[in-house]
């Protein structure tokens, strides 16, 4: 069929007769209206829909990739800011620029963007009477500015607008910017309880983060503050910043009388003794003593009993003392004399345990002073002791009477010194003891004893009982001084050094050096005496007590240190530190290392050091990290 047949038949298909009988023709529709027929048309609809849907679908795929690169920042700033503060957290050293300069570099790596970061460490404690957290110190790095010492009164207060004013004028998003500065909203919350005596340490750190795509977020400050309890020490100073010193409202742990805050408490008043007895020796009357040994000198007015030299160490010089009966207080009070060149703690002149001459109650030692015949440093000093023995407290005080003249024997200058020693709850009977650790002969390095009274009177009536204690396990090789398990005890008799911070040599080849036994059987985590678990094991009497006077320094002047030294870099013996402060809080460390890790190779030598030393009494324990017991040399020092 041709193509005009084909038209003709679809033509009469769609024709039709009216009623009138006549063929009608289909006639094309009306035209519709232009907008309804762009609104029926589908000719391009693909391309319209990819238009509208497309920059949609772009959008969501950047915010997609925008929310998820905040969230990370936001995360990975979390974590290094957790980072940081945990490092913080083990010093037991001053803070410096350097040091928290360098943390931001830390912190930088840890977060692993190009975006500016800050850190802003401060250290808070309590303030009592406006009952609110204050500022000990604050340091901001790269000219960020620290929190102004009004910040907790202004936050307490809710005056944000002055706190801001604070923080400069700029406003910008930049690390100058007043609001950027500012801590969080809710920085006073955030700060937990702080303990009596202990400063907490905040770590704000700064993150300014810009979205690669504008999906709507704008700009962003990520602040994660992290709160750390310092886990080795009560708090840590910043170097060059007026030390404000926390709190002490804490129960004091010692078991005497004495006011810790006064670096030289005078002993309680003497009752009155009931009878005295005296020995002058002029007569050589020697009844009681177990050396009997008597020697004119006509430049101390008569006679003295000695000299006596090294054959005291195993055999001392004793005095039976009778006190009178029970629950009674023993004075005793001699003139000490130190005869020749005895050396102190001089290893090329000494042996290891120092010249040192010690006083004894029924063979246990009470103290153990060391004597040079130059008398400079802290061998001028006055010497201090106090602990129990038994069921008896004592205190001794010895002082200086005469020194720098030469009264007996050689050439040497010869010392006098007045010994006071009172026992309270004494025995009924005691022996008196005096012991002389020399490595010379009595010809060169001797001990006499002269001008000696003891009385006894009535114990007072508000003596605190001795706590009981356990049987010594072993004696120290070195001190003879009992050793006990168990953790700290600070009432058990220990050597004692009186020492000013003039005293001390600056570095360590100028160190006060001597030796002790490292090494206990309780293990220090036990003893709950620190925010964190450390390892070693001590015993529970101090290795010895230093009472630390810094004369009024401040800053590097009076940064103390202790430190170990077993010739083998640690690995002969293994020690561990832990110093009771004169707040009552401890401080520890393992291993010998500066603050960006070890110093020189690995050194497992313990080392604390103490900035801004206060004025107080420092008790020191010395074990080691398996717990065996080991020698090792103390080193004490100014760095």
């Amino acid at each position: 069929m041709s193509r005009p047949d084909m038209a003709r038949r679809f033509l009469t298909r769609l024709s039709w007769l009216d009623p009138r009988g006549k063929t009608m023709t289909a006639q094309p529709a009306e035209k519709p209206h232009r907008l309804r027929r762009l609104w029926r048309g589908t000719e391009g609809s693909v391309s319209v829909e990819t238009i509208i849907v497309v920059p949609l679908l772009c959008w969501a795929l950047a915010a997609s990739v925008v929310f998820y690169d905040g969230f990370s920042t936001r995360y990975h700033a979390q974590m290094a800011a957790q980072t940081v503060a945990d490092i913080m957290s083990r010093e037991t050293d001053l803070f410096t620029e350097d040091y928290v300069d360098g943390m931001n570099d830390v912190f930088d790596y840890l977060v692993d963007s190009r975006m500016p970061t800050r850190i802003r460490v401060s250290s808070v404690i309590w303030d009592s009477v406006n009952e609110r957290n204050m500022l000990q110190w604050s340091y901001g790095t790269h000219d960020l500015s620290a929190l102004p010492a009004s910040t907790f009164e202004l936050l307490q207060a809710g005056d944000l607008e002055t706190l801001t004013t604070l923080f400069g004028e700029e406003t910008g998003f930049t690390f100058a910017g007043a609001t950027t500065q500012l801590p969080v909203a809710d920085f006073a919350e955030r700060i937990p309880q702080v303990l009596p005596g202990e400063a907490l340490l905040v770590v704000e750190t700064f993150a300014l983060w810009t979205p690669f795509a504008n999906v709507g977020l704008g700009q962003i400050r990520f602040n994660p503050v992290v709160v750390v309890r310092p886990r080795f020490a009560p708090w840590v100073n910043f170097e060059g910043i007026e030390t404000v010193y926390p709190e002490d409202g804490y129960e004091v742990v010692w078991t005497n009388d004495d006011d810790d805050d006064d670096p030289e408490p005078e002993p309680d008043p003497e009752p009155e003794p009931d009878t005295v007895t005296s020995f002058d020796f002029d007569s050589g009357v020697t009844t009681g003593w177990t050396h009997d040994t008597t020697t004119g000198n006509s430049a101390m007015g008569g006679r003295f009993l000695g000299p006596f030299g090294n054959e005291t160490y195993d055999r001392p010089v004793q005095l039976l003392i009778d006190a009178g009966g029970a629950r009674r207080t023993v004075t005793i009070a001699f003139d000490l004399l130190i005869l020749d060149s005895w050396d102190g703690f001089q290893p090329q002149w000494s042996d290891a345990h120092g010249d040192t001459l010690t006083i004894m109650i029924d063979g246990e030692p009470i103290s153990l002073d060391a004597f040079d015949v130059g008398v400079s440093g802290f061998y001028r000093n006055a010497r201090y002791a106090r602990g129990t023995v038994g069921s008896a407290r004592y205190r001794m005080r010895m002082t200086p009477t005469r020194l720098g003249s030469s009264f007996y024997g050689a050439s040497h200058h010869d010392q006098v010194w007045r010994v006071e020693i009172q026992v309270e709850n004494a025995p009924e009977t005691f022996n008196l003891g005096l012991s002389a650790g020399t490595d010379e002969s009595v010809s060169n390095e001797g001990f006499g004893i002269d001008n000696l009274d003891y009385g006894s009177a009535p114990l007072r009536d508000n003596f605190t009982p001795v706590p009981s204690r356990p049987q010594p396990y072993d004696h120290d090789a070195h001190t003879r001084f009992a050793r006990y398990e168990g953790c700290p005890v600070t009432d058990d008799a220990a050597p004692w050094f009186i020492i000013d911070n003039d005293d001390l040599g600056h570095g360590y080849n100028n160190a006060l050096t001597f030796e002790r036994i490292a090494g206990g059987t309780t293990a220090i985590g036990r003893c709950n005496l620190f925010h964190s678990y450390p390892s070693g094991f001590i015993s529970a009497e101090p290795q010895f007590i230093i009472r630390y006077d810094n004369q009024g320094r401040s800053g590097s002047s009076r940064q103390l240190q202790i430190r170990m030294d077993d010739d083998n870099n640690g690995y002969t013996c293994d020690t561990v530190l832990v110093v009771r402060g004169p707040d009552g809080l401890y401080i520890y460390n393992d291993d010998r290392r500066n603050r960006y890790g070890w110093i020189g190779q690995s050194d497992w030598n313990a080392t604390l050091r103490l900035g801004n030393a206060q004025s107080g009494e420092y008790a020191v324990w010395i074990g080691t990290y398996n717990g065996r017991s080991c020698r090792s040399r103390v080193h004490i020092y100014r760095y």
